[in-house]
């Protein structure tokens, strides 16, 4: 932990005008990273380009600037620029609400994007399904009552309080630029399905897909499609496996590969009506047919970003007064998938996100030496990821139906990362707890609750002293 890179830390000012009803006129915000010694991976370019989020703000004025300080290097890690950029939108909306004296819910609801609106880069939203899934989880999670019942919870208690927070993102995907070529072989003697691919396998089941695509392509079981690890001989000039885009352009590539060899074998099938996959192949072999293909992706878009993932979560959580310690009761994800290629791959991907950001938002504070810049959280003594007793008392994960991605890949759309940025949920949900907590002492006045909100920030927020233990 001493010599890996870490998240770049944030900071954001900002003003914000708006009508009374807390619909936002224009921001002018301030945002910085900490690159430490380095700024090679920074990320802000893409924070910058999030801070709108999923809300439509007719007028922006945004200074952005990266930090030298003396502590080692920050490095990209999931969701990098676009987890800090919506926690500072959904910051501002809070903050706006609050300072209304309005319904925070209701607020965010009126500044949603609308289809046709653009987004600051200049993308027109032609596909834009925010309210959708705001009204379509607003309901199923039954966010009115429930909100209800939080309110006479705490009302009744003094030393355990809850919170409830709800919010949207919307997620640009950039292809980047990045290219991935796929090879794929069959051996004559038995029809086996080798493919090789310039992704690499990290657990977001990118080898599976590829199999799927494969077997429904060629129209043969999966049982006969294998992949072999990635190598720089058979997959050069290959980009690096990042930005929630790998997976699906390495399936557009096999998608591709599959195509053409169907292409050649297809006269052999014509001739033999009803012969098996494997005879079928034998005897392309026996004609010379080739039956290696190789296809090479680099896909390119129009606009900054090549299409937008939405999505909505609520985070329902208590926190106990005196110790500052937090339970996450219940969480409801509704996530804009388009036409899943795994849905139990990609609900799995949503909730390892989501699981993944509670760290962030919750328990992972990076502390370094005042003098020295050294790291002084480098062991699971002082650092604290998210365990099992981390995980939501009530998970509950839905994709969005019947809603292809018309500009995506099989109409499907990017999950490595987008569901990360839902998980600050949780820390506004913590803040609302909060600020039940200091209602009841009678300070009631707005603050801000920087990530982590740790078991300490939260009892220290919570502002509780000797004098408040009467009976």
């Amino acid at each position: 932990m001493k010599m890996v890179g870490k998240r770049f830390p944030y900071y954001a000012s900002y003003t914000i005008g708006s009508t009374e009803e807390g619909v936002v006129n224009g921001i002018e915000v301030s945002v910085y990273d900490d690159c430490g010694i380095s700024r090679n991976d920074s990320s802000l370019s893409v924070a910058v380009n999030h801070l709108d989020n999923a809300y439509h703000v007719p007028n922006w004025l945004v200074t952005s600037r990266q930090c030298k300080t003396n502590t080692a290097s920050n490095t990209y890690c999931r969701s990098p620029g676009t987890v800090p950029g919506i926690f500072i939108s959904e910051s501002m909306m809070d903050h706006l609400a609050r300072s209304l004296s309005r319904d925070v819910e209701e607020v965010k609801k009126a500044n949603l994007y609308k289809q046709g609106q653009v987004l600051p880069c200049g993308m027109p939203l032609q596909y834009c399904q925010i309210s959708s899934l705001w009204e379509q989880l607003y309901q199923s999670a039954d966010v009115a009552a429930r909100k209800e019942k939080v309110a006479v919870f705490n009302q009744a208690s003094r030393w355990r309080k809850r919170g409830f927070n709800m919010m949207p993102i919307r997620y640009g995907l950039d292809w980047l630029g990045f290219p991935y070529s796929v090879h794929l072989s069959v051996y004559q003697f038995d029809g086996t399905v080798a493919i090789a691919h310039g992704g690499v396998e990290v657990g977001q089941g990118i080898n599976t897909k590829v199999v799927q695509v494969a077997a429904k392509t060629l129209g043969i079981p999966m049982e006969l499609i294998k992949i072999k690890p990635t190598n720089t001989l058979v997959n050069a000039n290959d980009a690096v496996t990042g930005g929630s885009l790998t997976s699906e352009v390495v399936c557009q590539g096999t998608l591709n590969a599959c195509k053409e060899l169907n292409n050649r074998i297809q006269p052999m099938r014509e001739k033999h009506p009803g012969a098996s996959w494997k005879k079928i192949i034998q005897l392309c072999f026996d004609e010379g047919i080739d039956l290696v293909t190789r296809d090479y992706v680099h896909k390119t878009s129009e606009y900054k970003f090549a299409y937008n993932c939405y999505g909505t979560a609520c985070t329902e959580v208590e926190i106990d007064v005196l110790t500052g310690q937090t339970e996450v009761l219940r969480v409801d994800i509704l996530y804009d998938c388009g036409d899943s290629i795994n849905p139990v791959i990609d609900v799995g991907q949503v909730q390892g996100a989501y699981m993944m950001g509670l760290g962030y938002w919750l328990t992972e504070k990076i502390v370094h030496d005042r003098d020295s810049g050294q790291l002084l959280t480098h062991n699971t003594w002082e650092y604290k990821p998210p365990c099992s007793k981390d995980i939501p008392v009530d998970f509950r994960v839905e994709l969005l139906k019947n809603a292809p991605n018309p500009v995506g890949i099989l109409g499907s759309k990017c999950v490595g990362e987008p569901p990360q940025c839902l998980s600050c949920s949780a820390l506004f949900a913590v803040k609302r707890a909060i600020e039940s907590a200091r209602a009841e002492i009678g300070k009631d006045a707005v603050f801000t609750l920087s990530g982590p909100a740790t078991v300490e920030d939260i009892q220290q927020a919570c502002l509780v002293e000797p004098s408040q233990f009467t009976f």
